[in-house]
């Protein structure tokens, strides 16, 4: 049999392929590989399609032991084509060459960026250079002990891999990569030294370091042995003057360098040698003097007492510090003006860049005419060293004197601040962290600091807030009243915690459209303790707020200021206040900026302007959560934001098992006019009546004023009410209760007399809250109840509302640890029956109670009778009946607006 075949080599693949256009190679591969090992006898030569020819790949290994070898089976005759027999030519002779060992590193490919291999006489044809380069390399990495042996050669020469340098000839690469069998028993190197004392000539010497036992010797002196290899030293010398021209002189090696030389062979020359090949040797010193920054710093000399507020100047001594040497500001100017480079000072180096002096000269410049604030100070070394190494070219390192340091430490750890003896005239009982909060509101406030008091709800904002102010009118010179801006829904809240905490306050409410403007409101804010506005006023009277200097301004609620850039939070900014305090248990919703915008507010500049925050820190923290800068600024805001929650050990051990707080509401403008029509209307009626038909007219007039402070829409009986939350602010207050209930992830429980405002407060919190929210009333039925009762005991919603009558009692729904009275029932063993669906054996969260009274109307007066006349207890009072015994004159004052 007879098989024509042909072979070409696929110069982008680096193989060759072997082909036959009479039949398939699964017909002739197994007979025609018979004898030949690498492939495994044809089995590990993969057959492909090349253009329209179906053949076999060898690599240039196999290639080059098939044509050097060839040896069919005698069942099958081949005829070979020209270029096979070419290939079989050179194949011999290559084989000839690695077998006498003929063959040598290509010098020229390794400068072209490739290892390869040459032989020692020149080649017939550029193929067989580049099939024995190939051939040689693969068979190299098919080999496993010898892929071993060349990665141990390739780690004893890493020349052989190195990139190519044109300040090397071939002779030296070869001695270099171990090929040249003549190669020198030491290493040629060049060495830098110092001078013996500062100022004087540095000494560059050329060094033989023996191979053997690494000693040195300084060239010309060697041993005997080694002077056969002189040629090899002054090759190495020339090398170097080729590398670096300025180290030759007259065609010889310099010997001596003066500083600004000696300088830049340290930072120039020593790179470019080192990439060449060169063994260079410089002083020990030098790695830590290269690594060393040159750092302005400033030495406090101020105390801490001394100043008032974040951008109060503090005064420094300057020094220039580096690598563990410290230069007074005239020791470093001397230096600068002798032009030195290199200094030896107390047996340390120090290196004196030119461009990092200016650097230097500049930025002690700048600080000296702008001035270093105290809120530079803080912003150092507040935020410490983080895991960050960045290093900040335009930063001044700040020393602090003992003074400033013990200011730091009170500022990092409240437990260091100094405790303040609140006054007589605040009418309560602080709790142990509730102390702690007003000690540290007034540390601020003497630092002139602001501060932003975070606790979670229902830890006492409201209450350390009026001990702050009872202590400082009974302690301190005030410059003015006290600013107190707050959403419009607490503002009566705030009225009825001053009368009961600190009653000798004396407060002016700046609302409603009675209020004062222009020189009354001068004199009327002047003339009291505290101004309470809203948020809406501030910027609509804002030329009023803005005509006093306030000593205190407070933000109830401060994430009401939360875009920075609307017209009411800018107002606010501008206002002038000697210390600023805000309160909120949310000081961010959603986003860092929120924030920065109440910083802003407290110490304007302090975390910097928008535009940096939102470079340093909203964007890598919550784009690439960035846990460096999450720390950075954690440290940065910790000293003037207080935030403790219920789930903190140390304040659940101060807390109370339940609290109860009532939340007092405005009417509306629409509220209040139909409260007075239906007061007016049904005294008129009772006038004319008596016995039955006058009970039934006061309970009929009680049942419409407390659908009416609940909502206009509960009363008027609107099918499809509109602007729900902007007609009653209590249900503006419940709205903003539970957003904060849920951002805390907890839950509560809402009762309410009335089914219609059940199904209102359902959809508005939905629609708002974007959760479920669900409703049980008297027309439940049991199963779906159970099945309510059981998906809030076990998490699968959070907000239920109940009608009081249908989930008064008998339930136990101890997933809720907020419990929210939206109207009263006036008769307390009913409301704390309802009250104790959450506060109740199984219980093991603390319990906040929120009470919601429309100020000035009937919910308020009848709260304070319960309050006052304990003869009116839980024994007599079984329902509201108890009203209807009133006289029309007592009715009159009761139910009357005030």
């Amino acid at each position: 049999m007879q098989l024509e075949l042909q072979s070409r080599w696929l110069e982008e693949q680096k193989q060759f392929f072997i082909y036959s256009d009479d039949t398939h190679p699964s017909n002739w591969r197994g007979i025609v590989f018979l004898w030949h090992e690498e492939t495994f006898y044809g089995t590990f030569a993969p057959i492909e399609t090349i253009g329209t020819h179906i053949g076999v790949l060898l690599s240039p290994w196999e290639a080059l032991t098939f044509f050097a070898y060839p040896s069919t089976s005698a069942l099958i005759e081949v005829a070979w084509d020209d270029q096979s027999k070419q290939f079989q030519a050179w194949a011999k002779q290559i084989i000839h060459d690695v077998e006498q060992k003929q063959l040598m590193p290509d010098f020229e490919a390794w400068k072209n960026g490739r290892f390869g291999w040459k032989g020692t006489e020149a080649d017939d044809h550029p193929f067989v250079s580049v099939w024995r380069s190939e051939a040689i390399n693969d068979w190299i990495q098919s080999d496993v002990e010898l892929k071993q042996t060349w990665q141990q050669i390739i780690e004893t020469y890493p020349l052989i891999s190195g990139d190519a340098t044109p300040f090397i000839d071939e002779h030296d690469w070869l001695t270099e990569i171990g090929w040249d069998k003549n190669r020198p028993p030491f290493i040629v190197a060049i060495r830098l030294n110092e001078p013996e004392e500062d100022g004087g000539a540095w000494s560059l010497e050329t060094v033989l370091i023996d191979t053997t036992t690494n000693d040195i010797t300084v060239y010309p002196q060697m041993p005997k042995a080694w002077e056969a290899y002189a040629s090899h030293i002054e090759r190495a010398q020339q090398r170097w003057q080729t590398i670096v021209p300025w180290l030759g002189e007259n065609g010889a090696l310099r010997t001596q360098l003066n500083e600004e030389e000696a300088l830049r062979f340290l930072v120039e020359a020593t790179i470019e040698l080192t990439e060449a090949g060169v063994r260079v040797i410089v002083p020990e010193w030098w790695e830590v003097v290269k690594q060393a920054r040159l750092r302005v710093k400033a030495r406090v000399k101020s105390s801490a007492t001394s100043v008032f507020g974040l951008n109060a100047l503090v005064d420094f001594d300057w020094r220039i510090a580096t690598n563990g040497i410290e230069l007074t500001e005239q020791q470093f100017a001397e230096l600068v003006e002798q032009k030195r480079r290199l200094v030896r000072i107390r047996d340390q180096w120090v290196q004196l860049d030119p461009a990092v002096i200016q650097h230097v000269q500049k930025l002690m410049k700048r600080a000296k005419q702008e001035g270093l604030s105290l809120r530079d100070v803080l912003m150092q070394t507040l935020a410490e060293k983080t895991n960050e190494q960045h290093e900040d070219d335009e930063a001044i390192d700040i020393e602090l004197n003992r003074s400033f340091a013990t200011l730091v430490r009170k500022m990092k750890n409240i437990d260091h601040i100094p405790n303040v003896t609140i006054p007589s005239t605040f009418h309560g009982t602080l709790r142990p962290y509730q102390q702690r909060g007003v000690d540290w509101l007034i540390f601020l406030r003497q630092l002139g600091f602001g501060g932003c008091l975070a606790d979670d709800m229902g830890l006492g904002k409201t209450i350390q807030m009026l001990a702050y102010l009872a202590y400082v009118k009974e302690n301190e010179k005030r410059n003015g009243p006290a600013l107190l801006i707050c959403p419009t829904s607490v503002i009566g809240n705030w009225q009825k915690e001053c009368q009961q905490f600190v009653p000798s306050l004396t407060v002016y409410v700046h609302h409603g459209s009675t209020r004062g403007h222009g020189d009354t409101f001068i004199e009327k804010a002047k003339s009291c303790d505290l101004v309470i506005t809203s948020y809406s006023l501030a910027h609509l009277d804002f030329d009023d707020l803005a005509g006093i200097d306030w000593d205190v301004i407070c933000l109830d609620e401060a994430q009401n200021i939360k875009n920075a850039q609307t017209k009411q939070a800018r107002a606010i900014r501008k206002l002038k206040g000697r210390h600023k305090i805000a309160l909120t248990g949310t000081p961010i919703e959603n986003r860092l900026n929120e924030l920065w915008s109440i910083f802003h507010f407290l110490n304007p500049g302090y975390l910097g302007s928008q535009t940096e925050f939102q470079r340093r820190f909203a964007t890598p923290i919550e784009k690439n959560g960035d846990a460096q800068a999450t720390e950075k600024l954690q440290k940065l805001i910790r000293p003037f934001l207080l935030r403790r929650t219920k789930t903190d050990e140390r304040i659940a051990l101060d807390l109370p098992d339940k609290l109860e707080q009532k939340e007092y509401c405005p009417l509306t403008v629409e509220q209040a006019s139909l409260y007075e029509q239906i007061v007016q209307q049904s005294l008129e009626k009772l006038e004319q009546v008596d016995g039955f038909a006058r009970r039934g007219i006061i309970l009929q007039m009680l049942n419409s004023l407390k659908q009416l402070c609940n909502h206009p829409a509960l009363y008027l009986k609107e099918k499809h009410p509109k602007q729900i939350v902007e007609r009653s602010h209590k249900v503006e207050k419940l709205l903003e209760l539970v957003k904060q209930i849920r951002e805390n992830g907890e839950s509560c429980l809402i009762f309410t007399q009335y089914i219609q405002m059940g199904e209102m407060i359902q959809h508005l919190l939905s629609t708002h809250l974007k959760e479920t929210v669900v409703f049980l009333n008297g027309s439940t039925p049991k199963q779906t109840r159970d099945e309510m009762i059981e998906q809030f005991q076990n998490g699968q919603f959070h907000i239920f509302i109940l009608s009081l009558k249908a989930g008064g009692t008998g339930l136990n729904l101890t997933a809720a640890n907020h419990v929210i009275h939206f109207d009263r029932w006036w008769n307390p063993a009913v409301e704390n029956q309802a009250t104790d669906r959450a506060y109740r054996i199984g219980q093991t969260k603390f319990v906040h109670v929120h009470k919601f009274i429309t100020t000035g109307t009937i919910e308020e007066k009848i709260d304070d009778m319960l309050e006052k006349k304990q003869a009116l207890n839980e024994q007599l009072i079984q329902s509201e009946t108890w009203i209807t015994e009133l006289s029309n004159e007592q009715l009159r004052e009761l139910f009357t607006l005030s």
